[in-house]
């Protein structure tokens, strides 16, 4: 396919992508990898995209403070579908999710059954780590993000604050919900602890 028509082409999937989106190398497969590389990268240097890891592009608005960037989730989740991949919040970003913490993390770490990779966007950076299958076994994605949640915790780090914040969380889930399957992938105290909690709760 001669260079010309492989500009337009790009130019045109440029056009019809939405801001805030992504744009992938590999949304290009079809065509030169090394032509569409110089391309791509022609649009960083013009302001028209931001190269945020190697082969992984954001159309959006540069304004004076910086790019304007999706939500970290939504970027894992459009890595995700692109990887046909799962992906995870983990660590200090699954306890702020259930608001078991108050911190607000500047490194937000995903599990993913896709590759490992780091991304910076401006002061925050998402971190993608391998995650073992069991993390990914859970029927409701919800669930997974909780008991990972609880595994950064610990158990001896659970506070009075923390089991009423879970109770509120398992009274309002569990009026459309069961647990009962994805509990038998969590530790033995994880367990206990929503057992009681949910029979503090009558249900």
């Amino acid at each position: 396919m001669a260079q010309n028509t492989i500009s337009q082409k790009v130019a045109e999937i440029y056009r019809r992508t939405k801001k805030r989106s992504l744009l992938f190398a590999s949304d290009f497969h079809r065509f030169d990898q090394d032509y569409v590389g110089d391309l791509l990268s022609k649009y960083v240097r013009e302001g028209k995209l931001v190269r945020l890891a190697k082969g992984i592009y954001l159309k959006t608005d540069i304004t004076r403070f910086g790019p304007v960037y999706p939500s970290p989730t939504e970027i894992a989740n459009a890595i995700a579908r692109r990887d046909h991949a799962q992906v995870l919040m983990s660590g200090l970003a699954a306890e702020n999710y259930f608001g078991l913490s108050t911190q607000v993390p500047m490194k937000m770490v995903f599990l993913t059954s896709g590759s490992a990779r780091k991304i910076v966007l401006g002061d925050m950076t998402l971190i993608f780590k391998r995650g073992v299958p069991r993390n990914f076994a859970f029927q409701d994605k919800t669930i997974a993000t909780l008991y990972l949640a609880l595994k950064s915790i610990g158990e001896k780090n659970i506070t009075e604050e923390h089991l009423a914040t879970l109770k509120r969380f398992l009274l309002d889930y569990t009026k459309e919900h069961n647990l009962s399957n994805d509990m038998k992938l969590m530790s033995g105290w994880m367990i206990k602890l929503i057992k009681n909690l949910l029979k503090e709760n009558n249900i």
